[in-house]
């Protein structure tokens, strides 16, 4: 199982900083993955001042797409970004082998880092029979660094976050980290204790608590808020690095009122149509979630104008990078 690190590699996952965008999986009329989105959709991020994705995760409904599918996603992400975006590849799957092709087609196509979820199905009995999974998919990925993909409301089995690191830093060849995709204060603080000590990155996912995961000594964050409104968290990061607390909050409090309806509508689809509502033509998700219905998104749009979020209010301009 032993497989070469790319030191460097590690470093470069290491120096991201800010808001990592999870994106959606772009569907045309037929309900098929859609490439020809994906350049505009790149452009319109890089605009927005986002220098990362995470291609294929639970925001990109990887578990409804075939492997081939996930493949040509991840194939077209790779040419459009051209080094101008960096790429975490999501990897995850309940059927092993098929997370160990991805795993070994995410490293041939040159991404910057590998994750998988814990499977949704089956059950790993104790903390070290979970973290021998994912060394079996890092090990696939020959070294490329590799970050845990911790979001135990998806209902697969799940140990805390602490107790996977202790574990996993001798078992998973290139582990970078952890993307921490949970409200447990214990658990983030000790997680990012243990990083802070073998020398990993948590990168934070729950954007409603984005300044959490900051106080707690999170630099980077992976949401999937921040495709389409990464204003409020830049403006969280910048505040933070200026010791800005009241800026910080007030900015964190705008996201936490842009997540209300999403939870209300539901996350996936209120985003995409929130995507839409930007100028990126993502199409409805996959079945059998559904489009949202115009009608809520205009009372979405309509309890959201106040925080003046660009792109999101009529008549706003979308924003200009600001790292």
């Amino acid at each position: 199982m032993k497989a070469t690190v790319d030191s460097n590699a590690i470093a470069q996952i290491h120096a991201m900083r800010g808001p990592i965008a999870a994106v959606h999986t772009p569907f045309d009329a037929s309900g098929r993955f859609d490439p020809g989105v994906v350049p505009a959709y790149a452009e319109h991020l890089r605009s927005a001042g986002i220098a990362a994705v995470y291609v294929c995760g639970s925001t990109g409904e990887s578990l409804s797409l075939t492997t081939a599918e996930r493949r040509s996603i991840l194939e077209t992400w790779a040419e459009t970004a051209a080094g101008s975006i960096r790429i975490i590849a999501h990897v995850g799957s309940n059927a092993l082998p098929e997370s160990e092709e991805l795993a070994r087609h995410a490293h041939a196509v040159g991404v910057d880092a590998i994750s998988a979820m814990n499977p949704t199905f089956g059950r790993a009995r104790d903390v070290e029979g979970l973290v021998d999974h994912h060394a079996r998919i890092a090990a696939a990925g020959e070294g490329r660094p590799y970050l845990v993909y911790e979001i135990a409301a998806f209902g697969g089995v799940s140990f805390p976050a602490s107790e996977v690191i202790e574990c996993a830093v001798s078992r998973i060849p290139g582990l970078a980290g952890l993307k921490f995709t949970s409200n447990d204060p214990i658990q983030l603080q000790l997680a990012v204790a243990l990083a802070e000590t073998h020398g990993l990155r948590i990168f934070f996912g729950a954007d409603e608590n984005l300044l959490a995961g900051l106080v707690a000594g999170c630099s980077a964050a992976i949401g999937s808020t921040y495709g389409y409104a990464a204003e409020p968290a830049h403006a969280v990061f910048r505040a933070f690095a200026e010791r800005d607390l009241r800026a910080a909050r007030i900015a964190q409090r705008r996201i936490a009122r842009l997540v209300v309806p999403l939870h209300r509508h539901g996350v996936l689809r209120t985003g995409r149509a929130l995507l839409e509502t930007v100028g990126v033509p993502i199409g409805a998700p996959r079945s059998p979630e559904k489009r949202l219905e115009p009608e809520a998104l205009a009372a979405v749009l309509e309890e959201i104008k106040s925080l003046d979020i660009p792109g999101l209010v009529p008549g706003s301009d979308l924003p200009e990078g600001r790292p």
